[in-house]
Parts: C-alpha cells; structure tokens; sequence
C-alpha cells in the first residue's frame, strides 16, 4: 500500500511538470497552485503532505490566497490528501464536491511499431492553431493555455489530424523522465467515432516510448465513458481517483472546466 501511494505521489509531481501552474506557493505541507484560472487543475490546492497547521486555520488562509487573485478557493483532493479527515472538514465548511476524475497508466511495452497516416507530428506553432479551433477558448484563457503548454518541463510532441487540409483531431504528448503525460486530445464532433482520437493516442505513445519512456498516464473525468473505453484500448487502467472541492459561498465565476 505504501509503495503503491509513494508511485502516485510521484506520478501527481511527474504531471505537474508536465502540465504546470504559472505560479506555485509551497504553504505547510499543501501546494497552492494558480494559472489565471484556466483549468481547476491547475488553480487548486493540492494537500499532498502533512501539515502543523490546525485545518480550518489553513483553509482560511487558502481562501485568502485565491481571494487575493480573484478566483474561487478549490481543492483537488486525492487518496493521499492530507490530514485524511480533510474532505469531511471541508464538506462542514461548505465546499462542494465536484467533477470526479481518474488518473490512468499504461505500460509501453506492448505497443504495434505501425504509424497511422493521416497523424502529423507538427510544430508548435500549427499545433495551437488546430487547439484553438477545436477547443475555442476566450482570448484570455487561450494566452494562458499557451504559456501552460510552453513552460512544461521535458519533450513535447504535437500531434494532429488533418482531412481535406482541415485539422479534424489534436493531441499533446509532454515526456518527463521515463513518463509521457497525455493532453488536449480534442477531435471535431462531426469526426469523431472515426478512429482520429486513436490514432492521436497511438501515436504519442510510439513517440514517446521512441524517446525511452516506460510509462503513460493522463487525466480523465470518471463519466466520460468513450474516453475511458478509448484509453482502456491501450492497456490504460485506473491508478487513483481524484476530485474537486469548491467552495458555495458567492465569489468569482469557476474556473475553465478540467
């Protein structure tokens, strides 16, 4: 049990390299994370160690730090969130609980060696493009996505469908150590159930596992059935469970929905 909670641990850090915040405050054992509000992934606190703090004394100094940037104290709990009693403490103090998420691994081992033809493996610059219109966001969110995407640690690999010159599927490959974590996978809605989203997943993980990677592991919200089925496809399976608590009292409009 321990080992299996060190390897999480250490898989949630790999992941934060790989998809980082643009600003980090270490507060008593909990990671405070901010990014203009784009993603509650990456504007959430993370209670990840213990702590000498009595709780609702760091809640409340939660809540001050996100107050102070304007957005809405949340929590992204985990199964080794501590103190273990948090989620119930902040179940009394008001916060919802929201959007139950997986994380999920695969081994590379197993992988067939033949590259789909229709993925291109394109540069930064083409990729943003097919992310921004698959995935149109406000001009503020699409800034901060970019300098997310552009600030993570490690190999990036921009991969991309395109049908009739028309990009139809995107995904985001980010190599930290001997892990590749999986991003922005997005397909057209008049494309999908077409095959586009596999072979964006396939092709990340030959690039990846190309590149001496052992492991892959993404994020995925625990309802989104076809994802799940898809990522199964590929010898994913559930490393842990997360979700959100958010707090009901009024204040600034949520964050971007993942």
């Amino acid at each position: 049990m321990t080992e299996s909670r060190d390897a999480n641990r250490r898989l949630e850090r790999l992941l934060f390299r790989a998809r980082p915040s643009l600003e980090t405050v270490d507060y008593d054992g909990w990671v405070l994370r901010f990014a203009d509000g784009y993603t509650k992934r990456a504007n959430s606190v993370n209670p990840h160690f213990g702590s000498s703090l009595p709780v609702s004394e760091k809640i409340a100094r939660c809540e001050a730090f996100y107050r102070e940037r304007g957005l809405p104290t949340i929590f992204r709990l985990t199964p080794f969130s501590q103190p273990a009693d948090l989620d119930r403490a902040l179940e009394r103090a008001g916060y919802a609980l929201l959007d139950p998420s997986l994380v999920m691994t695969a081994h590379l081992g197993r992988l067939p060696d033949s590259e789909a033809d229709a993925v291109l493996h394109a540069s930064g610059e083409a990729w943003f493009a097919a992310f921004d219109r698959l995935q149109p966001l406000d001009p503020a969110d699409r800034r901060t996505h970019r300098r997310i995407v552009e600030t993570a640690e490690g190999d990036r690999c921009y991969a991309i469908v395109r049908l009739d010159a028309e990009t139809i599927a995107c995904g985001l490959g980010v190599l930290v150590e001997d892990t590749v974590g999986l991003f922005d996978l997005h397909t057209a809605e008049a494309d999908r159930r077409r095959g586009h989203g596999a072979a964006i997943v396939g092709s990340i993980l030959r690039w990846a596992r190309r590149r001496g990677a052992r492991t892959a592991a993404l994020q995925v919200h625990s309802e989104n059935e076809p994802a799940i089925r898809l990522y199964r496809s590929f010898g994913f399976a559930v490393a842990y469970r997360y979700g959100y608590r958010i707090a009901r009292r009024p204040g600034p409009s949520s964050t971007t929905a993942r």
